[in-house]
């Protein structure tokens, strides 16, 4: 029986000006809810560089999936090497192409087989760290959502502890030098006790610590 491919919802386009692999993107990629697409422009780089710049004959290489991996992280691993070789300017078409359809096509396997590759693609492949971006892209996309959870515990613990959390509306001192992502934590909170009677005028330390903690 045939696998059944998932429904992508969504494309992410590599490769193009400004572009950039975020977390949500690997996320998406690795669980088959949106499909890769390499733009053209850097196709045609890859096209002009790569006849003008190889220096040695193809060779035969295969591209071995850590074990260890998950089917998901077996995705996202060949999604990071993907934006790796695109982003190396150096490597032919071949890879990327054949990459992008085996992402696409949605199969439970994976494997790319033996490829022709020049000796500078073998380099770009050895030290591509693509298994550890991988696996990163998965984890900081998923912990986020963590954070939202421990957001709301915290705010529940300022009402119950009566906590006094005027603190959090110092956190942004309009200057331009409070770090944005602890003045972000502070937002949220101040938006989860908007309104509420249960915080009070108690003094507790760790109340102006959570937007550093949370934030980092």
């Amino acid at each position: 029986m045939a696998d059944k491919k998932p429904k992508a919802s969504s494309v992410i386009t590599l490769g193009g000006k400004g572009s950039s692999l975020s977390a949500a993107s690997v996320f998406a990629v690795a669980n088959g809810l949106a499909e890769v697409r390499i733009d053209s422009s850097i196709l045609d780089k890859l096209k002009s560089s790569s006849s003008s710049n190889r220096k040695s004959p193809p060779v035969k290489f295969h591209i071995p999936i850590p074990k260890i991996l998950t089917f998901e992280e077996s995705r996202a691993f060949l999604l990071a090497l993907l934006n790796k070789l695109l982003l190396s300017g150096s490597a032919s078409t071949v890879l990327p192409v054949l990459i992008s359809n085996v992402l696409n096509a949605g199969s439970k396997n994976l494997d790319l087989g033996e490829v022709e590759v020049s000796a500078e693609e073998v380099g770009i492949l050895d030290k591509s760290c693509a298994c550890l971006y991988g696996i990163c892209g998965i984890l900081d996309y998923e912990s986020s959502a963590l954070s939202t959870i421990a957001d709301v515990v915290a705010a529940m613990s300022c009402e119950a502890s009566k906590a006094d959390v005027g603190a959090l509306n110092l956190m942004d001192s309009g200057d331009g030098l409070s770090v944005k992502d602890e003045v972000g934590v502070a937002s949220d909170l101040k938006v989860l006790l908007n309104g509420s009677k249960l915080v009070g005028k108690v003094e507790v330390d760790a109340v102006s610590e959570i937007p550093k903690i949370h934030g980092s």
